[in-house]
């Protein structure tokens, strides 16, 4: 059984553990992805806190950490295209991204560009992701997102990151 890094419960940093969980499956529309690197956010430990968005689900354990990942394509779901196994992609998973294998929607999950590392792959969601839910964004409309350059896990300064909604 592959090996994920989870919170058991809410509470801190000793509900943290290893645990080796089923390798996942892709559904219609997901992709299964092998982790090669992934994003370290604050997020991580407000939801091993507790904290969730108003109307979210309560989370059911054993909860994996990380929401940003970069890796290879393992297999593909059905109805999936413009993927296929080999790709380097990264995106933010379904499944969560501490874990040796993951689960990504097909429709938010990117090809790593060539010149690019997996590790600095992995960094990329956030800007974008930010941008696309502050702006409630449309198909078709352009869409900006200023200060992301900032952001305080990257490595070293990126430059403003714009989403073409379309």
């Amino acid at each position: 059984m592959p090996t994920a890094y989870v919170f058991t419960a809410h509470g801190g940093p000793e509900v943290e553990t290893f645990a080796d969980l089923p390798r996942p499956v892709p559904g219609p529309g997901q992709v299964l992805v092998a982790v090669r690197a992934a994003g370290v956010n604050p997020v991580d430990w407000k939801l091993r806190a507790g904290f969730r968005l108003p109307g979210a689900p309560e989370p059911r354990f054993p909860v994996v950490f990380g929401g940003e990942v970069a890796g290879v394509v393992e297999q593909v779901g059905d109805d999936v295209t413009g993927v296929t196994a080999g790709d380097a992609v990264f995106g933010n998973p379904i499944t969560g991204g501490y874990a040796q294998y993951t689960l990504l929607p097909s429709e938010l999950t990117a090809a790593k560009p060539a010149g690019l590392s997996f590790a600095d792959a992995a960094t990329l969601p956030p800007p974008p992701t930010t941008a696309l839910s502050s702006s409630r964004c449309r198909l078709g409309r352009p869409c900006s997102s200023r200060g992301s350059a900032g952001e305080s896990a990257s490595p070293r300064p990126r430059s403003p990151v714009t989403l073409d909604c379309g």
